[in-house]
């Protein structure tokens, strides 16, 4: 047994721990995936107001005749205003569609919780696919997971995670716990509903979060997050630990030091060897903070795995596939942690994230609260052309990032390096690519061009499909329009 079906089968199996259901053998898990598309994969996130509230049919065909969009991926469920595309005053969010209670067993949550109310007892799901189908669309749940603990929904906070003093988290870089009996129960619930409920034409689920250690050591694209309220030591996650051999304890002593020391580097106080031995002198002083940053990836692993296996359960030939956060392009560190191979046993298709214009604000974001730490012994300059090197990009200087972006070059060598990462598995990858992403002050625009360099990146580096991203209502009417001139160029449309 090669290393790429060692790591399909231990992480599907370690998700049959889940399901209750038996791990697959051999290469019977890829007579779970559902054939593949005879057109390309042309998809549209969107928030759920306009759903609920417009006329479906010019909707539908702006889309269409722009574009060629032929896959819907609404954010379903959620709990942040944005998401549903409505004002955050007296915000309550939740499921758009219908929950069908009997899928949410062990679960505490009433339906009141669950439902949505902001557009009353419309069941988007439910208007929305017929429509949708009229017009060659198919429809995905786009399931992404929370960061901000929703106030208005009692018991959810039970779902969350305990940081390492033993307060329970209430937003990102926390969220709800991968080991918590309850969210699992939950998440598996909402798929299975949307399966059995609805004519769907696929799930795709996502987590914009990291491990507990690199958070703590402001590794990550949302630099300056506290430190102390970072990775999960709730009694799920301490009894996985000890049953892995892992000293909870000295875990905890561990993150407590980590702490300190991105604090310190915070406040400008160099450790007397310098920032990179005292990273490195922490992690032979106590090893337990690897072994349990193992413990909360190889978790959401699983995690993953069991909601592959709950949807093929009920419907062998639906498409699964996740989100994958845009941090994994800045963070050498989280790519290691997040290895695509780790995912073929339990995808047939991956969304990375791949939006180069808005890319340059959260890179130089990295880069800030990398300094903190790790990379404490060089300028912004070094530090940039550290990760440029070990990234393999070649990409604007740091004083040009935020006004550049990313390039299209970018774009392809991530999308190739997803495509060689599934090694020949039947998974597809459909990056998300950037059109209108809000950027920060002083970062650059999309334009049509910029945008249709960008789709001919993915396709010239062997994606099998692409979602126009992030969400309909924030894309330019012309910026759109100059994807579809790309795609069709391309003869995708």
């Amino acid at each position: 047994m090669n290393r790429r079906d060692f790591v399909r089968l231990g992480v599907i199996g370690a998700g049959a721990a889940l399901t209750g259901v038996e791990p697959l053998r051999g290469e019977q898990a890829s007579t779970t995936a559902p054939s593949k598309p005879t057109t390309t994969l042309i998809g549209m996130p969107i928030c759920v107001a306009p759903l609920a509230q417009r006329e479906l049919d010019p909707l539908f065909d702006d889309m269409r005749q722009r574009a060629g969009v032929n896959a819907l991926f609404p954010f379903i469920y959620s709990h942040e205003p944005h998401r549903a595309g409505v004002p955050p005053t007296g915000f309550h969010g939740g499921n758009y569609a219908m929950p069908h209670m009997e899928y949410y067993k062990d679960v505490p949550l009433t339906l009141q919780d669950m439902h949505a109310p902001e557009f009353g007892s419309i069941d988007v799901l439910a208007r929305v696919i017929p429509v949708a189908q009229k017009h060659g669309i198919r429809t995905f749940c786009f399931l992404l997971e929370d960061n901000v603990l929703p106030a208005a929904v009692p018991n959810w906070e039970t779902m969350y995670e305990v940081d390492h003093h033993g307060r329970r988290t209430s937003g990102h870089p926390g969220g709800p716990c991968f080991n918590n009996p309850r969210y699992q129960n939950f998440t598996l619930g909402l798929v299975e509903d949307y399966t059995r409920s609805y004519d769907i034409g696929g799930i795709m689920w996502g987590s914009e979060r990291q491990s507990g250690l690199l958070n703590t050591l402001n590794l990550s694209q949302s630099s300056g997050e506290n430190p102390g309220r970072t990775t999960c030591f709730c009694e799920f996650c301490q009894k996985r630990g000890r049953d892995r051999g892992i000293d909870v304890e000295r875990a905890r002593q561990g993150y407590d030091a980590a702490e300190k020391f991105t604090l310190s580097g915070r406040a400008g106080q160099r450790p007397l060897d310098g920032y990179f031995t005292a990273f490195w002198r922490l992690l032979l002083k106590y090893p337990e903070l690897l072994a349990w940053e193992n413990l909360w990836v190889s978790s959401r692993h699983v995690f993953q795995a069991a909601i592959y296996r709950k949807v093929k359960s009920i419907n062998p030939a639906l498409p699964v596939g996740w989100h994958v956060w845009q941090n994994m392009s800045f963070s050498p560190f989280q790519r290691a942690e997040e290895d695509y191979v780790a995912f073929t046993g339990f995808s047939d298709f991956l969304r990375p994230a791949l939006y180069n214009n808005v890319a340059g604000g959260r890179f130089l974001s990295f880069v800030k609260g990398a300094r903190d730490t790790v990379f404490g012994d060089l300028s912004p300059e070094q530090t940039l052309d550290v990760l440029y090197r070990e990234l393999n990009y070649n990409e604007a200087p740091y004083d040009k990032l935020l006004a550049t972006g990313l390039s299209a070059d970018y774009v392809e060598r991530e999308t190739r390096r997803a495509v060689d990462g599934v090694g020949g598995q039947p998974v597809q990858i459909w990056p998300g690519v950037d059109i209108d992403v809000p950027v920060d002050k002083g970062a650059g625009h999309c334009t049509p061009e910029s945008v249709g360099q960008a789709v001919k990146a993915v396709f010239k580096g062997g994606a099998q499909g692409i979602i126009l991203s992030r969400n309909y209502v924030e894309m330019k009417p012309e910026n759109l329009s100059g994807a579809g001139a790309a795609l069709r160029e391309l003869s995708r449309i």
